[in-house]
């Protein structure tokens, strides 16, 4: 009948509002993710959660390919609207939208020049695509407004993900390498004072100096003279010139001005002084170290620092800073940013992001409402709403983003920096009031915290008998996701207690005082000696671990004095930590990795087969592994060891009346775990400890910073 048939034109029209539906959805998929790596960058280095990393993971992996696509089909559609170019624009700022995720891993740093020539390839296809679709002349400024924005986004991804590649790094701390060479010369000590940071001219900035990675190669575009003068012969060292008018941590402590004056916990000194120290962190990471001479002297101002009351967190806070430095460098672009001319740019984004959508609505002739018009001629096509929610939804999704970014950045670490240095430099608290009293405004505002400050944990007697779920660890997913093994059940994790930096605190000022700074792994322990001489590290740190668990069960906290259970916190804490590195995190410590893994794989099975059935409760299982000590000998196996050691500590202490109290026990484990996360620190891996600041960070990776900071090391003799 000819009233039920449709007409060929109706089903053309229905396949064009089909493919616009589907460039709709798209685009609000990709304002989306946009939102999603926006906020969850703001807080990566400080969240732990693998699921949230996971999401995160596959929305920085898919987003382009989701642009790329969603490109396609506005390019190949057979009709026109005047959104296209506006939508293609949106698309690619989107590439270099989200300031605080430039790169999801460590390894996406080094792929900087495939970004560039893949974000070439973006932008010379949305420039043809916005002159192919623009005939308004008010539409076509709009599109080109919003163009200019987008290669000014994404040339400042593509010159962050450089500045944190290895090539550049490796250039531009030479320049602080050698400086440090000239300035650490032996019999300079006895002109340094900690307390004043007299003769400690760590380099905070160099103001006059901009380094501008070129977009080329790996070389530095300077774009002012440098303050470097070239190296003579015979070792070609480059030096500075005119140290008086560059600022550095002797110079911000000694300034009088309102700004420091009035920071009375020296928050705002020590902001600097984390900022000078991270740039020894990149020294590392860039293959070079400090000299002999510098070691002594920073290890004399983190001695100094930790004699003092409450010293521990203080250092502890100058550390946790320094890494959000090295973090913001590798994985965000405030480094960048942070340039005045990128600052103008994103606020001229702001503007535009609302006026152009605006223009290109209401820019057309004649009925707003017709948005889509087939490419040759034919029926126009009604408003429904949804392309102009669409575009909004974009549109406000880039601009929450950046106006959230802009304030964070503002206030941010590296900003405060940058304003002290300015404020010290130019005398502002006395030369320009206004622009003093502004800083200091802007330096009383705190946002976030640099990490998380918690300890994952892990409890082998606990997860020895998980299993993961099949279904997604097999054979055939294995080259899809990150495959669980049999005991990896992780336990929620612990706030970093002040207890415990005060131990490890404790634990480092020993050694300080012995000058000891090559750490033996067989004198974690005097008493116990024979359970720190094993085989390799990982031995030790399950062995003890599981005599801690061992212990935590016999004598629980709630046998001890209100002042023992410090120790007990202490132990308990550390203890089923260092299990966690062994079980998920085996690149951070002593040893080949896979070695560690294959180790902790045969402690799983040695669990399962002493611990046969269902026990229940941790009583039962303590119960069994004591059966399984009946003839007065230690075993071979780790855990038997670990239970043999558990039951000397319990019982073989107080036979020969070594303890007087049960707290003696937990002061042991808590020396032993406090020795031990300083003797597992040392590392010449830094790219595995730059590789989990992604994850939220590890605490061992504090513990790192600080014993390269004071040069401590592992004995050779230890090496595995």
């Amino acid at each position: 009948m000819a009233g039920s048939e449709s007409s060929p034109g109706s089903h053309h029209l229905d396949s064009e509002e089909i493919r616009l539906l589907r460039i709709e959805a798209l685009l609000a998929i990709t304002a989306s993710m946009l939102v999603f790596l926006g906020i969850f960058g703001l807080f990566r280095r400080r969240c732990g959660n693998r699921t949230l990393a996971s999401v995160a993971f596959c929305a920085y992996n898919l987003s382009p390919a989701i642009i790329a696509y969603t490109l396609g089909l506005i390019q190949s559609a057979p009709f026109s609207s005047l959104y296209f170019p506006v939508w293609a624009a949106y698309l690619v700022v989107v590439l270099g939208s989200a300031d605080s995720y430039t790169a999801h891993s460590f390894e996406d740093i080094e792929q900087w020049k495939s970004f560039n020539l893949y974000s070439a390839a973006k932008c010379l296809m949305t420039s043809w695509m916005i002159a192919s679709y623009t005939t308004h002349p008010m539409s076509i400024l709009g599109a080109v407004f919003l163009f200019v924005i987008l290669f000014a986004k994404v040339d400042g991804r593509a010159r962050a993900l450089m500045l944190a590649s290895n090539s550049v790094m490796e250039k531009k701390y030479k320049l602080i390498a050698d400086y440090m060479s000239t300035e650490h010369q032996p019999g300079d000590s006895s002109h340094t004072d900690p307390a004043t940071m007299r003769g400690y001219k760590y380099l905070v900035r160099l103001d006059e100096e901009e380094q501008v990675p070129s977009l080329c190669s790996s070389s530095i575009c300077w774009q002012k003279k440098a303050r470097w003068r070239e190296g003579e012969a015979p070792d070609y060292r480059q030096e500075i010139v005119g140290l008086d008018k560059v600022i550095t941590v002797e110079k911000v402590w000694n300034y009088q001005g309102r700004l420091l004056k009035g920071d009375r916990n020296g928050r705002l000194k020590d902001l600097c002084l984390s900022f000078s120290l991270f740039k020894f962190i990149c020294m590392r990471l860039a293959g070079y170290s400090l000299p002999q001479e510098a070691h002594k002297k920073l290890c004399d101002l983190i001695e100094h620092m930790l004699s003092e009351e409450n010293g521990h967190e203080r250092v502890f806070k100058v550390i946790e800073v320094e890494l959000a430095f090295l973090f913001d460098l590798l994985y965000t672009k405030y480094p960048v940013n942070l340039n005045p001319y990128r600052s103008f740019c994103r606020l001229l984004l702001l503007a535009i992001v609302v006026v152009a959508p605006l223009i290109a609505k209401f820019s057309g002739k004649g009925d707003s409402c017709d948005w889509l018009i087939l490419s040759d001629v034919g029926p126009y096509v009604s408003c429904n709403g949804l392309a102009n929610f669409v575009t909004i939804f974009l549109m406000m999704s880039i601009l929450v983003i950046e106006f959230v970014h802009f304030c964070i950045m503002i206030f941010s670490e590296w900003a405060k920096v940058t304003y002290i240095c300015k404020y010290v430099q130019n005398d502002w608290g006395l030369k320009n009031r206004c622009c003093g009293k502004l800083v200091e405004i802007m330096c009383r505002v705190w946002l976030l915290k640099p990490w998380g400050r918690q300890l994952r944990q892990y409890s082998l007697l606990r997860a020895y008998s998980y299993s993961p779920w099949k279904c997604i660890n097999n054979r055939f997913t294995t080259a899809y996701f990150d495959q669980e093994g049999d005991g990896q059940k992780q336990i929620p994790p612990t706030n970093l207690s002040k207890q415990v930096k005060k131990a490890i605190a404790r634990s480092l000022r020993k050694y300080l005082e012995k000058k000891q700074v090559s750490l033996r792994r067989k004198d974690l322990s005097d008493e116990f000696s024979w359970a720190c001489n094993l085989e390799t590290t990982t031995h030790v740190i399950m062995v003890w671990h599981i005599a801690t668990t061992f212990c935590e069960h016999e004598v629980p906290c709630t046998q001890l004095l209100p002042e023992q259970r410090d120790n007990f916190d202490i132990a308990t804490k550390l203890s089923q930590y260092l299990a966690y590195l062994v079980v998920y995190t085996p690149r951070l410590l002593p040893g080949h990795p896979c070695r560690t893994k294959y180790i902790f794989g045969r402690v799983v099975s040695e669990a399962r087969e002493t611990l046969k059935g269902s026990f229940v409760s941790m009583e039962e299982r303590i119960q069994e592994l004591k059966k399984g000590i009946n003839n007065g000998q230690c075993p071979e196996t780790i855990v038997g060891q670990g239970t043999w050691l558990g039951m000397q500590l319990v019982l073989g202490m107080q036979l020969v009346n070594r303890v007087e109290d049960k707290g003696r026990i937990w002061k042991v484990l808590a020396d032993f775990w406090a020795d031990m996360i300083l003797y597992v620190a040392p590392s010449n891996n830094t790219a595995a400890h730059a590789k989990y600041l992604t994850t939220g960070g590890e605490f061992v990776t504090h513990i790192w910073v600080l014993v390269s900071h004071v040069g401590i090391t592992r004995d050779p003799n230890d090496d595995e």
